[in-house]
């Protein structure tokens, strides 16, 4: 990749709106790759720190430098709005480009970007179809600095890029939707810019550069065989004197890859310091497996919960019953006799089945309009993605509450309220299936009018997600499980509201429904206490196909935009022109998130429930910036004291009709010493508005593990609970007034819901930089060394305030279970306990939270050196994160760095060797260790902890490259992973309990390590031009 620190006079440049050509773009160019500078020296795109590129290996350097030179042109670098004829930046901007991406091997955009070692934090990717995100299932986002996706600001050619997915949360750009095959380069900047391009740029902006202007018809086909990813696409373009018009088309399928293939993601493991398996009577270990266990009863209301499995040799307390108690009886931390599920483990995806269509065109027009006017350029591009998923989630566990009355209730005979533990084998499709449409049009205009140059242009994008699911409606379950023997001798449904009242999990308001709706004849009545279906999930066909329903939700979000800039030479300045912008942007975004009846009328059993979505903002901006060069070759004597000294500043209005209005700024500082040392330093002010899901949410719930009620099993030494403290008081409190049985043990999971709050107000945040690169003239000191060598360092501080984010419902139940007597205001957003004692629900809607801040250093170096038989270039990117804190209130911060997803060092490595047609590149990320707050100890041995550590990885990989000399046909080959290291692995799953990092597969997710075994790739690039 490149690091961009400082001016490069000569280097192909970010052209931040998309219609200027590359600085070096030439008549005689490959069309339809990368400038002759880049292509035959494939390592300058990873260049660190240079004032200038290595030159052409193929020419020399006086023949290469005209070539460049003449058709150089003004560009737009990511950061800034101005024009100008170098790669000039104070600010640090990071460059990928698709050859070097697919050189190592990388499929698409998610997969650069969520492995850079820039991405900080959780990045929602392909593993994470089991957890409720922002976007729902299937999309893929991207966060810098440890703040999370929607900080950071995804472009396309300078401009916004419409958020995509299902559900009512959309608000983050899905990499998905972003055409792979249009992609030239990725530049990344490193630093607020909200006084630039508006909201959300608060820990950077991503910049997705597209091809432009090829005269080619190119094949292109890549394949990775253990993911079993595979696209083939075509691209086509034509240039004339007055226009260039270019399209590509892509087809891609990606897995599935069962979590059986991977070795650490087998089973759960969750695994002890001890080299033991975690005890848990709810979900236990065999094998050094968990399995949810199954066929076993709970029973209340004949004494303290007890859970039951069949014994044909067993006497339930005298009343004759073959049922005991389940437990581990032995020491082996196996409860004996219950089921365990191990049949999720050969279904359940790691990675889903895809299938993407992606197509992309983009053309310009220029047209004499005379006059003022002149010459006037009429652009367009059009973007366009079909996403279609499907998810095998695994199986789930039904357990409704079975009425005394009912006889199929094997302890009614003692007034006993059951509940049945079965698996979902034969109840319900395990599968989930997304499909996504995602387009975009944008129409512009620009010219010039005399000195300056104008601009203007509009768009429309649009998103259009679908998501179908299986769930067990609650009112057939209440119905089925509310059954009476007929005069026939048959089992036949009945309408009893005692019976209703336990089988819809006591829900009075569903009951009512169901009363007044009267009886159903289609009603079909379940038995869940057989053999069949304890043991196996088998019940009758009539039965299942009468409590389960496919459901459909459909989401829309859509966006207009509309921007008009006008940018030239405003005055002369001490060392050369001072030059700036003045422009407007309009926008106006809706979303419409449409869940299936069930869902709004709270009618899934065991599944969140969510309302209809609506909402609609409008924004219009102001904003102007000046840069102003004030000095240049400044000299005391021989001594170079200021051999450029550059001023930036930028200011931006923001009226949103949703909140009101806001002002951002930011000053930079481009600071050159002399050809050796240059410094750079921002500061400034960024903001976030609400998004809309944050203002107009409806109630949209999920769960937590039971284990997250502060009672359960509060008395029990294990728990190490001090009696003294305000939890055990209050606990012990709805004991003794019967709220919670003696010995509470709850084993359903906790209902959170969560909406949005239109009383938010808008996150804003102050940062700033400051950067050093270096650049010795080693070869010119040292000629017989022949070495290159550069490096920079970046520091960044970004102070985060009012905060959008939730309360997790652990964080809402410790805040309020903590407190004397229950005083805390969070105990207002818990809710009541059922006729078990258990929690019925936590509210954890959105709110302004006090504190956020990030801060760090990023080092970079680079280092080439031309042989005689070829060239090698080393590049270097290390990212070290000193604090990600996190508060709430006044309470002081946490520091969340150094644990899991927040790895104190990210680092990756580029090394290539270019020997006449070959490439030969080795590339190594690394991940620091992680580790968290232990979550366990055996009773009696508390140095037997939960594995908390993920310790720190290594993943390699190797490719090799041949072009044929013409430039027509390349074929690249290689390994990733080669050594064939596994991610860390954790001992919980869930979240884990300090960062609220996803944990499932036995690993943390979203973290940046290499999720497969060694696996092969193999890419190939064909101009067919010559057959045209």
């Amino acid at each position: 990749m490149i690091e961009t620190p400082m001016p490069q006079a000569e280097q192909a440049a970010g052209q931040g709106d998309g219609e200027e050509q590359q600085a070096t773009e030439t008549a005689e160019q490959d069309p339809g790759r990368q400038d002759e500078t880049q292509e035959s020296q494939p390592h300058a795109d990873r260049t660190a720190a240079s004032d200038q590129p290595p030159p052409d290996a193929d020419t020399d350097e006086e023949t290469a430098q005209p070539a460049r030179t003449e058709a150089t042109e003004e560009i737009i670098v990511t950061g800034s709005r101005i024009r100008r004829d170098a790669f000039t930046s104070a600010l640090p901007v990071t460059v990928i480009t698709s050859e070097s991406a697919t050189l190592a091997g990388m499929a698409n955009t998610s997969e650069i970007l969520q492995t850079s070692a820039l991405a900080s934090g959780a990045q929602v990717d392909n593993t994470f179809g089991g957890f409720v995100v922002s976007g729902g299932p299937g999309v893929n986002t991207f966060g810098l600095r440890s703040l999370d996706p929607g900080r950071t600001l995804i472009l396309v050619n300078g401009r916004r890029f419409t958020p995509a997915g299902t559900r009512g949360q959309v608000n983050s750009v899905d990499l998905n939707s972003i055409p792979d095959v249009a992609i030239d380069r990725i530049e990344i900047l490193k630093d607020g810019a909200s006084s630039i391009y508006g909201a959300d740029a608060i820990a950077g902006v991503v910049n997705i550069i597209t091809r432009k202007r090829f005269d080619d018809v190119i094949l292109e086909g890549y394949y990775q065989d253990e993911l079993d990813y595979g696209s083939v696409s075509g691209l086509f373009g034509k240039t004339w004197d007055r226009g260039y018009i270019d399209a590509a088309v892509e087809f891609s399928t990606l897995g599935p890859v069962g979590r059986d293939e991977q070795d650490y993601s087998f089973c759960d493991e969750r695994p002890l310091t001890d080299g033991g398996i975690h005890p848990s009577i709810y979900a236990p270990t065999r094998d050094r497996c968990f399995g949810s266990v199954f066929g076993f009863v709970d029973v209340y209301g004949i004494g303290p919960a007890i859970s039951l499995v069949r014994d044909p040799g067993a006497d339930l307390a005298g009343t004759g019953l073959p049922w005991r108690e389940l437990g581990d009886r032995n020491g082996e931390r196996v409860p004996e006799a219950g089921y365990r599920d191990d049949r999720n483990w050969g279904e359940e995806d790691l990675i889903p089945e895809r299938r993407r269509i992606q197509a992309y065109s983009d053309g310009l027009l220029d047209f004499e309009l005379g006059g003022l006017l002149g010459t006037v350029s009429a652009s367009y591009e059009f973007y366009f993605t079909h996403r279609d998923e499907s998810y095998n989630n695994g199986y789930r566990q039904l357990f409704p509450y079975v009425h005394p009355a009912n006889p199929t209730n094997p302890f009614g005979g003692i007034g006993g309220i059951a509940q049945p533990v079965v698996m979902s084998y034969n109840l319900l499709d395990p599968v989930t299936e997304v499909q996504n449409d995602v387009g975009a049009l944008r129409l512009g205009l620009e010219g010039d009018l005399g000195e300056f140059s104008w601009k203007a242009d509009g768009g429309y994008s649009w998103s259009r997600g679908e998501w179908e699911y299986d769930v067990w409606l609650k009112d057939k379950v209440a119905r089925a499980m509310s059954a009476a023997i007929g005069p026939d001798g048959n089992l036949h449904c009945i309408l009893d509201p005692g019976q209703l009242l336990a089988g819809a999990n006591f829900e009075g308001a569903l009951v009512s429904r169901i009363l007044a709706d009267g009886p159903d004849p289609d009603c079909v009545p379940l038995d869940l206490f057989n053999e069949d279906a304890l043991r196996r999930g088998e019940v009758p066909a009539e039965a299942v196909d009468y409590i389960r329903a496919r459901q459909q939700l459909k989401t829309a979000y859509d966006l207009w935009t509309a921007a008009f800039s006008l940018e030239g030479r405003l005055f002369d300045a001490p060392a050369g022109e001072a030059r700036g912008v003045v422009g407007m942007d309009w926008r106006s975004r809706s979303i419409n998130d449409r869940p299936p009846p069930a869902a709004v009328e709270d009618n899934q059993w065991g599944f969140t429930s969510s309302g209809i979505t609506t909402g609609a903002d409008r924004v219009i901006e102001g904003y102007t910036e000046v840069e102003v060069p004030l000095l240049s070759g400044f000299k005391l004597g021989d001594v170079s004291v200021a051999e450029e000294l550059t001023v930036n500043g930028s200011f931006r209005y923001t009226h949103y009709s949703s909140y009101g209005s806001d002002t951002t700024w930011r000053l930079l500082f481009n600071y050159a010493v002399n050809p050796v040392l240059r410094m750079r330093s921002s500061v400034g002010t960024s903001f976030r508005a609400p998004a809309l899901f944050h203002l107009n949410l409806a109630p949209v719930t999920g769960f937590v593990a039971s284990r997250a009620d502060p009672c359960d099993r509060f008395r029990d030494p294990s728990q190490d609970l001090d009696p003294t403290s305000n939890q055990y008081r209050n606990c012990e409190a709805l004991e003794n007034q019967g709220v919670i049985p003696p010995g509470y043990a709850p084993s359903t999971s906790i209902r959170v819901a969560s909406g949005g709050n239109p009383d938010l107000e808008a996150e804003t945040s102050d940062s700033w930089t400051l950067g050093f690169i270096l650049t010795p003239d080693l070869a010119g000191r040292f000629p017989a060394l022949g070495l290159n060598l550069s490096a920079a360092f970046d520091y960044y501080d970004i102070d985060l305030k009012n905060s959008i984010s939730r309360l997790g419902a652990s964080e809402i139940l410790s805040r309020c279970y903590n407190s004397l007597n229950f005083s805390a205001e969070e105990c207002d957003l818990v809710g009541d306990r059922n006729q078990n004692g258990e929690l019925t629900g936590v509210n954890s809607s959105y709110i302004n939270v006090a504190i956020e801040r990030s801060l760090g250093y990023d080092i970079t170096v680079r280092a080439d050196r031309e042989f005689s038989f070829g060239d090698l270039s080393v590049d270097i990117l290390a990212t070290r994160l000193l604090a990600y804190q996190y508060g709430l209130g006044d309470e002081k911060p946490t520091n969340y760095a150094g644990r899991h997803s927040y790895p104190n060092w990210r680092g990756e490595a580029d090394m290539r060797f270019q020997w006449r047609d070959f490439t030969f590149i080795w590339t190594t990320d690394y991940i620091g260790a992680t580790d968290e707050e232990p979550v366990y100890t055996l009773p009696g041995d508390e140095s037997v902890t939960n594995v908390a550590e993920a310790g720190d990885r290594f993943f390699h990989n190797l490719s090799i490259r041949y072009r044929d000399p013409n430039r027509r046909f390349q074929v690249i080959v290689g390994v990733r992973n080669i050594f064939d290291v596994s991610p860390p692995v954790v001992g919980w799953s869930g979240f884990s309990p300090s960062t609220g990092t996803a944990v499932g597969y036995n690993i943390p997710l979203g973290a940046g390590y290499s999720l497969f075994d060694r696996r092969i790739f193999a890419s190939f690039s064909y101009d067919l031009s010559s057959l045209f």
